[in-house]
């Protein structure tokens, strides 16, 4: 809150609530744009159609929680973790691997293997340029309280702005 107070030039405590909420719907977007956790998330759940060596849709990955499947008889069993491993390559691109063989999973469900995870960062962790990218649209949120600007000239987005900031760190299998 200081920190966004400071970048908005705001000096009372008359605008808190709204800028807690701005903060979080600013958190919210750079997260969805980028495919990355930059909180800590436990338990965070995705599930696979079978045993594939796949990317995950969020990153980065701290821990495999469990991996839960349903077998051919349709009871929901966990996969023992001398069968996986993960790699956590880019922040933005985790793998997760599956050594062979493995069991059969039931045919009648479309997403039998659920996959429970730890993902993100504290925010210390954070590159400088996602802080950066957040005030940008932190401050935008803040100025811009209508959804239409009436009597301006359009203008071109900056070229060194929220998205060139966030390109280097986003997760294009999210995408």
């Amino acid at each position: 809150m200081a920190d966004a107070k400071t970048w908005l030039r705001v000096d009372s405590d008359d605008e808190d609530a709204l800028i807690t909420s701005l903060i979080n719907v600013s958190v919210g977007a750079v997260q969805s744009y980028i495919g990355r956790a930059m909180v800590t998330i436990t338990d965070f759940e995705f599930y696979l159609p079978d045993f594939i060596n796949t990317n995950l849709p969020v990153g980065p990955l701290t821990s495999i929680r469990s991996i839960k499947y349903f077998d051919q008889g349709n009871v929901e069993k966990t996969l023992d973790s001398s069968l996986y491993w993960f790699e956590a390559g880019s922040p933005t691109q985790p793998k997760i691997f599956f050594k062979q063989p493995l069991p059969s999973v039931y045919d009648y469900r479309a997403q039998p293997v659920t996959i429970t995870c730890n993902v993100g960062v504290k925010a210390s962790g954070l590159p400088h340029a996602i802080k950066h990218a957040v005030r940008l649209l932190l401050s935008q949120y803040y100025d811009q309280r209508e959804n239409f600007i009436v009597g301006t000239v359009v203008s071109k987005e900056l070229p060194n702005g929220i998205k060139a900031l966030l390109s280097p760190y986003r997760n294009v299998y999210f995408v």
